[in-house]
């Protein structure tokens, strides 16, 4: 799966991301430039930078995670180049997805190439595939273009190690405060929310066929780290004074502010469940918040094909009570 297609639970991050990137224009790409990027935020390559390297016109797109996301326009419309920042300690997971990425592209018995930029890293080239991931001073920048449905593409050989030298260019410092920190008003540390749970946690508790979990893509950080994306929901913390007004706010963006919060017992100060999109059958989330002191904890599940969405809230529970005490 392109990490940058996740799965619905993403809807969360998107309303904030798209508040802070814009619409964008034919010119620059949506993501903030890099004087005006918030704290810890890189910025991405201009428009100009991305074609040279790849040699093919492209705009810039929308993209809720720490990132950069570029569209081949003309008659390979549709082909993505995403550019993804990570806090570093997320580059084994992304490793191993490119292990098995390979062998899925070139057969079992492959193994992707060793990269020498950064502090070093893997990828690997296939007919329709691009994949590359390197560590530099605190973050893992990791590229990734499907062109399964233009495999007649031809894009440098090294084009994967190109963008990520770009994004290392124009992102040199390390990662600073979290950007949901900095919407918040917050000057707590950076969090890896992806620390707190593991993919074979989220999917027990979320009641996933073991079948179908095994195959699950490495969690995704953004927003700094303070929220991580899992193919089957997601865990966001909101941190500081302002934790409370930021968590409401992002449920105002999403017309859920006035949805039925069903309490919960037993959970932090105070905790509640609700339907964000109660009437909407492609987007069929159950959301609980638990208060903690001067942290909320927001966690999604995606409820499972046709079943109630109020299903999801069992398993929303038990996943809290294995992470509100690994909170730090």
């Amino acid at each position: 799966m392109n990490s940058m297609a996740r799965r619905s639970s993403l809807v969360l991050a998107v309303a904030l991301a798209l508040g802070a990137c814009g619409e964008g224009t034919a010119g620059e790409p949506q993501q903030l430039a890099a004087a005006a990027a918030p704290a810890g935020k890189p910025a991405c390559p201009s428009l100009a930078d991305i074609q040279a390297a790849i040699g093919y016109p492209v705009k810039s797109r929308p993209v809720p995670v720490d990132g950069c996301l570029y569209e081949l326009t003309g008659e390979y419309q549709g082909v993505m180049v995403s550019l993804m920042y990570q806090p570093a300690a997320r580059a084994e997971d992304i490793y191993a997805d490119i292990r098995r990425g390979v062998k899925g592209a070139r057969g079992q018995s492959a193994e992707p190439d060793k990269l020498t930029i950064g502090e070093g890293g893997w990828g690997y080239t296939s007919r329709g595939q691009k994949h590359a991931a390197a560590v530099a001073k605190g973050r893992v920048y990791h590229v990734e273009i499907d062109h399964n449905l233009y495999e007649s593409l031809s894009f440098p050989a090294d084009v994967a190690v190109k963008v990520i030298e770009l994004g290392m260019r124009v992102a040199p410092g390390p990662g600073g405060a979290s950007a949901a920190a900095s919407a918040a008003g917050s000057a707590a540390a950076p969090l890896d929310a992806c620390t707190l749970a593991s993919n074979a946690e989220v999917a027990s508790a979320g009641e996933e066929r073991p079948e179908i979990a095994k195959y699950w893509s490495a969690p995704v950080a953004s927003f700094g780290g303070s929220h991580c994306d899992y193919d089957g929901g997601s865990i966001r913390v909101y941190q500081g004074k302002a934790a409370a007004a930021s968590f409401e706010s992002t449920l105002k963006a999403f017309g859920a502010d006035k949805a039925p919060k069903t309490p919960v017992a037993g959970l932090g100060d105070r905790a509640f469940f609700l339907v964000l999109y109660p009437d909407d059958q492609y987007k069929r989330l159950g959301l609980l918040a638990v208060y903690a002191g001067p942290r909320v904890l927001q966690l999604t599940f995606d409820a499972h094909g046709e079943e109630p969405i109020e299903a999801t809230r069992p398993r929303l529970e038990k996943l809290a009570r294995l992470v509100l005490p690994r909170l730090p």
